[in-house]
């Protein structure tokens, strides 16, 4: 069973805006997360919303540059 927050957090992946009161969750995993996991996530969301992995990264770029992430270079 998927959990809301997981939703919200794909769609802010595949949207690259960030939903009110989630820049927190998004910061910690663009920053802190595991690299694989961030790729099963992208890749996951990208399956859940029937677009191209390619486009949810160009998003997880754009708001890793909002959110103003350590590790932005990573995403870039």
């Amino acid at each position: 069973d998927v959990c809301s927050s997981d939703l919200v957090l794909g769609h802010a992946l595949v949207s690259g805006s960030v939903p009110e009161g989630y820049a927190a969750h998004l910061t910690h995993l663009l920053d802190e997360a595991p690299v694989p996991l961030v790729v099963m996530a992208v890749e996951e969301a990208a399956a859940n919303e029937g677009v191209s992995p390619k486009v949810v990264w160009r998003n997880v770029a754009q708001l890793a540059k909002s959110l103003a992430v350590h590790r932005q270079g990573l995403w870039a």
